[in-house]
């Protein structure tokens, strides 16, 4: 190839048979080397093809970024436009190519909003391609999920039209109720859209997300179970008051039992305390300002001065788009997960608890565990003091009635069975440091495996007993984000090419 340059110099601008270039060719099948020759020997670097596509275009097809990276460093034009208006953007959301796309706003601040001739961005092809990864990036960047294009169609009305199930979601998940309700110049909604083209099953998820998220943030269905659960306790205490503190023909206590009734009653109005403080607690809400001064990853020498410090995130340069949050628009640090019912990043998240009418993490996953601990308790001595009332010998033997006592005593141990048991669970998954979140989805979160593929807990303390009194007994101005989920993520970037 340089023995053809030297011998004819005129070559590298030359066009084949189909009116493509050398440069065209290099970029497509990244040849570095290939294309810094023809760069060297006077190759134009924006000179495009009969459909008006550049060298770059065609390095994103199959998402040759290290060529592009030549072809930027030489002066390739990223808003170069094709005959059709597509941009190099456009055409790596078209091809899937994540890392490509992260690269031009990191390193050189692309727009990601920029449109082709028919009025649509990047997130439009990536939607209706359904790629995934492409469309999540995009909406952390800011990309506008409500912009439509000539049609009238958002990037929800195209992969709603195109049955893509992955990209519907995350546009829904970012976009809410506004999203679900936009028409296109015809009248339809994605919903109905995804109903025409015979995609059922996502225009049943369509509507029924439309329906949840109007009654998301209503007081029942926050906390309705929350009020059941109360009830539920309070009926206990009661009952347990009437039924077998003061039963019907039944001698009256002695003072052991009435010690032991107390603490029944004491035990219980102690976890309603605790019920109130989970339910109303902030359980660890991160936002990208709680994340603003833990920042993970080194800015590359080439990034450009004015992008966005959120997604100059060590995970996003090493791939790791599962790190992601559309809905916050955050990078979540390790151990972190979004709660859809309340619509926030939760830090240590562990699971969403109807009972409790919120979410179990960080700021009240002790508190859950105590109220757990007392009410079980709770249950379990006044089962005892049940069975005891039940077997006392009474002065008006034929006046006696123990219905009430075995009533109270069999909805008690109905009720004490899962709670116990969901006790136990929360109790040993403390002495591990590990969340029901962590253990339900340990397939989803690289961080739990060894390099083997086996199950390992990074947050795991050492001991049964340091984990225990880590979760306890916590420092006073213990951090929201845990230090070792902190650590985590704490890597050298170094992304030079």
């Amino acid at each position: 190839m340089k023995r053809m340059v030297e011998e004819d110099p005129q070559c590298v601008n030359a066009r084949d048979g189909a009116g493509y270039r050398a440069l065209q060719w290099a970029a497509l099948n990244n040849r570095v080397a290939a294309a810094t020759l023809l760069l060297d020997s006077g190759s134009e670097v924006d000179a495009g093809d009969n459909e008006g596509q550049t060298a770059m275009h065609w390095a994103c097809v199959r998402g040759a970024l290290p060529c592009a990276e030549l072809l930027l460093r030489r002066g390739a034009n990223l808003n170069a436009a094709d005959s059709r208006g597509y941009v190099p953007l456009h055409v790596a959301a078209q091809y899937g190519h994540t890392g490509m796309i992260y690269h031009f706003k990191m390193r050189w601040n692309v727009d990601v909003d920029v449109t082709d001739l028919d009025g649509r961005t990047a997130l439009h092809w990536a939607s209706y391609k359904g790629f995934p990864d492409p469309v999540k990036l995009l909406i952390c960047m800011d990309a506008d999920i409500y912009r439509a294009d000539k049609e009238g169609c958002t990037p929800l009305h195209w992969s709603a039209m195109k049955g893509k199930s992955e990209a519907t979601h995350l546009l829904v998940q970012a976009g809410g109720s506004s999203v679900l309700t936009a028409v296109d110049v015809d009248g339809n909604t994605p919903e109905a859209l995804a109903t025409d083209k015979g995609h059922h099953s996502l225009a049943y998820f369509l509507h029924n997300q439309h329906k949840q998220l109007s009654t998301r943030d209503h007081f029942w269905t926050q906390k309705g179970m929350a009020v059941a659960c109360l009830s539920l306790i309070l009926g206990l205490m009661l009952g347990f008051t009437h039924y077998v503190m003061f039963a019907s023909g039944v001698a009256t206590m002695d003072v052991s039992l009435a010690f032991w009734s107390l603490v029944v009653l004491g035990s219980s109005s102690a976890g309603l305390y605790y019920m109130r403080r989970v339910s109303n607690a902030d359980p660890g809400f991160v936002t990208a300002a709680a994340l603003s001064s833990l920042r993970r990853g080194t800015r590359p020498s080439s990034a450009a001065n004015d992008v966005d410090d959120r997604l100059n995130h060590s995970e996003l340069w090493a791939g790791n788009w599962n790190q992601l949050c559309v809905s916050c628009k955050l990078v979540k640090p390790f151990g972190t997960k979004h709660c859809s019912m309340r619509d926030k990043c939760v830090a240590r998240f562990d699971h969403y608890c109807p009972w409790m009418g919120n979410t179990i993490g960080k700021r009240n996953h002790r508190d859950f565990v105590v109220f757990l601990i007392l009410e079980s308790f709770a249950m379990v001595v006044a089962f005892a003091v049940a069975v005891v009332r039940y077997g006392e010998e009474s002065p008006g033997e034929k006046y006696r009635n123990n219905t009430g006592i075995l009533m109270f005593a069999a909805f008690d141990a109905l009720t004490l069975l899962p709670v116990i048991m969901l006790t136990i669970s929360q109790l040993v998954q403390v002495a591990q440091n590990v969340t029901t979140n962590e253990l339900s989805n340990a397939h989803r979160y690289s961080y739990l495996k060894s390099s083997d593929g086996a199950f390992v807990n990074p947050f795991d303390r050492g001991s049964h007993l340091a984990n225990i009194r880590a979760f306890f007994f916590p420092s006073k101005n213990a951090p929201l984000i845990d230090d070792i989920a902190a650590g985590l993520t704490t890597v050298t970037v170094d992304r030079t090419v």
